[in-house]
């Protein structure tokens, strides 16, 4: 049976232009820049609600501060572990998309499980550029080109 996993792009809207929330994780986790994310727990109702426990969980933002959302951004598989790259059983990961507003405090040290160290609005462009992982990029590019039209 095949895991799966959520990702959120969190962003929000500055001066006609858009920022995206990146987090940091920490060094024993990696060391990479990332959006939300996490596993579908067992009391998930759907993958939407289990993306809005992840962002709370890690960002602090409530489900009522999410001004926007976008659904089937992209989706993707992954078959090796994020650190090791061993092969491990497939995790099916689905990408979401949650506006947030302009003034929409962010806290990454409430989290139980203590996994980012840092957090920054950066643009697009610097969110490609400071992503590990091709997964998060192509799923940027495509929230991308849906903001643009």
């Amino acid at each position: 049976m095949e895991k799966v996993q959520v990702e959120v792009i969190v962003f929000r809207k500055v001066n006609n232009y858009f920022e995206f929330l990146i987090l940091k994780r920490i060094a024993s986790k990696g060391g990479f820049w990332q959006p939300p994310c996490g596993r579908l727990e067992k009391d998930d109702k759907s993958n939407l609600n289990a993306a809005y426990r992840e962002v709370f969980e890690e960002t602090a933002i409530l489900k009522s501060q999410i001004i926007k959302v976008i659904e089937d951004v992209h989706y993707f598989k992954m078959d090796a572990h994020y650190l090791t790259q061993e092969p491990i059983e497939p995790i099916e990961e689905f990408v979401f998309a949650f506006e947030v507003e302009s003034d929409t405090n962010v806290q990454i040290d409430n989290n139980i499980s203590v996994e980012h160290d840092k957090f920054k609005w950066v643009t697009f462009e610097e969110a490609i550029s400071l992503l590990k992982w091709g997964n998060n990029r192509d799923a940027f590019r495509k929230l991308n080109k849906i903001l643009m039209n």
